[in-house]
């Protein structure tokens, strides 16, 4: 058995789209096993994409209040005001960050039941 030109682009992009061979795609379409939905190969980049700027803001609040904490006297009040302010806006980026992986991580998988954080 051989495929079409078209077939055998069709298969490929299927199998690209859950980042396996062709090969193992059809052994296990062949097989019977269920195949994954290429969406939770989206959602999957999509919270390590945000867990990495998470991340990235958590480096940048460290480093103020390390500014803070260790040249704070010499700053003026209104700029050690600034800093306060933005490492606040910080936090909430990463509360809205951590909400989205939440949400991002439901929908990947929508049986679980969701349990309420401590705040």
């Amino acid at each position: 058995m051989s495929f079409t030109p078209e077939e055998k682009a069709d298969v490929k992009m299927k199998a690209d789209q859950i980042y396996t061979s062709i090969s193992e795609f059809l052994r296990g379409l062949i097989l019977g096993h269920r195949m994954p939905k290429p969406e939770a190969f989206e959602y999957c980049h999509a919270i390590g994409d945000l867990l990495k700027v998470n991340a990235d803001q958590a480096r940048l609040g460290n480093l103020l209040k390390l500014a803070l904490d260790n040249g704070g006297k010499d700053l003026a009040p209104r700029t050690i005001s600034q800093m306060e302010d933005l490492m606040a806006d910080i936090r909430d980026t990463q509360e809205g960050l951590r909400a989205s992986v939440e949400t991002l991580h439901y929908r990947l998988h929508p049986r679980r039941a969701r349990k309420s954080r401590p705040r």
